[in-house]
């Protein structure tokens, strides 16, 4: 059998890999928890609203821009306006940081991505019944939908990102030993966490918009890279190498979809992600609540 390997979508793959790797591993490292995911505080529900915000733009407005490129546009909205509210040196931002009860906020989380999937499945009905176009596999995201005018866009937020974490990789490897650490040695460690979970939210933003929905991939991956005594010890290998090696992996099972499709049909690796990922969340819980007990 002759395997045919598209490059480009091979490095969207692995673009999105990385991506939401990393934003698994931020949001773990600055919440002390290991359950803490893209997907388990809200990130990916709140992307997804700016997706069907975007679709319905599409149909009111004639744009010379296809609707993922006005759903990255709508999202960096809001994004950039938290940006400037989190990042603010202010009393009130610093008292409700102080208050971040993690568990609420992964509950909260749970319940917003839930929320949002019915508004979504009653919206995409809604659609189909005027016969208005609707990107039906957002749910469950795949890569066959690329194109090369978005790889710009994923090649400069990859640069930002990386030397981001390079400037700051020996902070997050303090953090990582303990906030009490982290503060003795004088980190500002509100406003690294701050960063952080902002930057997770936009790594996982852009690839929803641009790719749709691969649900508890960035709880998923950095688990995998921890089960190696190599990532396990080091948080800087983590962040810096780790990223890559899930990325990679990520790339060979979307073309493994891309190869062997079901009777003509391509299964979107979105859904593998998400039956996946949801037993590998559930064994989490268990095993959290087990070894507390």
């Amino acid at each position: 059998m002759e395997i045919d390997i598209d490059f480009i979508r091979f490095l969207f793959a692995l673009f999105c890999g990385y991506f939401l790797t990393l934003s698994g591993s931020l949001s773990q490292l600055v919440t002390n928890n290991t359950i803490a995911s893209p997907s388990t505080l809200g990130m990916d529900g709140a992307a997804v609203l700016f997706v069907i915000l975007a679709q319905f733009f599409s149909i009111g407005i004639d744009l010379n821009i296809s609707y993922v490129h006005t759903a990255f546009i709508l999202f960096l909205i809001p994004f950039g306006l938290l940006s400037f509210i989190s990042l603010g040196r202010n009393r009130k931002t610093n008292n409700i940081w102080e208050h971040f009860d993690i568990q609420k906020i992964i509950l909260f989380g749970l319940a917003f991505n839930l929320f949002v999937g019915a508004i979504f499945s009653i919206i995409q009905f809604l659609f189909m019944a005027l016969n208005f176009e609707f990107p039906t596999g957002l749910w469950f995201g795949s890569l066959k939908q690329y194109d090369k005018d978005y790889l710009m866009i994923f090649v400069v937020i990859f640069i930002i990102t990386k030397v981001y974490i390079l400037g700051v990789s020996q902070k997050f490897e303090a953090l990582n030993l303990g906030s009490s650490f982290a503060l003795g040695l004088g980190i500002d460690v509100q406003g690294i966490q701050r960063i952080a979970l902002l930057l997770s939210f936009l790594l996982t933003g852009v690839v929803i918009c641009y790719f749709g929905v691969f649900s508890f991939l960035g709880l998923i991956f950095p688990h995998i890279l921890r089960s190696f005594g190599f990532f396990k010890s080091s948080m800087q290998r983590e962040l810096l190498i780790g990223p890559y090696l899930t990325g990679f992996i990520f790339a060979v099972v979307d073309q493994s979809c891309y190869q062997f499709d079901i009777y003509g049909a391509e299964l979107p690796v979105g859904m593998v992600s998400s039956v996946v990922g949801a037993i590998f969340l559930i064994f989490l819980v268990l095993k959290t609540k087990i070894s507390r007990a």
